[in-house]
């Protein structure tokens, strides 16, 4: 039974989560879900390189619209989709071109572009490398209105944002703290 079959090779574990997903052996075995048999859809585990994504998360920036809002600008004025700015990003992820310490999955040194981890650490797998593109991008392709903003002591740790539209809406919350607990 799950969660592990050490004899094939059909992954089965989250390596962001450690979690077991079930439904690719399943499926490899011929075995469908139906109101009898439950079971995960094959696509709750996948490889980084054979996902897709055309829409931002929700969840990006803890969840700061503003920030979604603004990162989303920077994507359509760069004239990429978020498929294509996301590949890049997992380029230099695999590469080792940015700090992985503010990834919050287990595993961090072990994960690559042919990694398999389910949808919930893929979220935040993108949320990560969307830090990134927008820490890196220089002020002058910012938006004006992003551009003008100072940023929050606290960048993305700020409790206050999540609670207080207006302190989101005013300052940069995509930046590392300079003051209180840093990571």
């Amino acid at each position: 039974m799950m969660p592990a079959r050490s004899n094939i090779s059909i992954p089965q574990k989250c390596l962001g989560c450690d979690k077991a997903f079930c439904g690719a052996y399943w499926y490899s075995q011929g075995v469908s879900s139906s109101h009898c048999n439950l079971i995960c859809n094959q696509d709750t585990l996948k490889s980084i390189y054979q996902r897709h994504i055309s829409a931002l998360p929700d969840t990006i920036h803890g969840g700061n619209p503003y920030e979604k809002d603004i990162t989303e600008r920077c994507i359509q004025q760069s004239g990429k989709t978020l498929q294509v700015v996301i590949s890049e990003w997992i380029s230099k992820f695999d590469n080792m071109e940015i700090d992985r310490s503010r990834l919050q999955l287990n595993n961090v040194d072990a994960i690559t572009s042919r990694t398999y981890i389910c949808n919930h650490c893929y979220s935040k797998f993108v949320d990560f490398l969307l830090y990134w593109f927008r820490v890196s991008l220089p002020q002058n392709l910012l938006p004006r209105d992003a551009a003008e903003r100072e940023s929050c002591w606290y960048g993305f740790m700020c409790r206050t944002q999540h609670h207080r539209p207006d302190h989101a809406k005013k300052l940069n919350h995509v930046c590392r703290p300079t003051r209180g607990n840093q990571p």
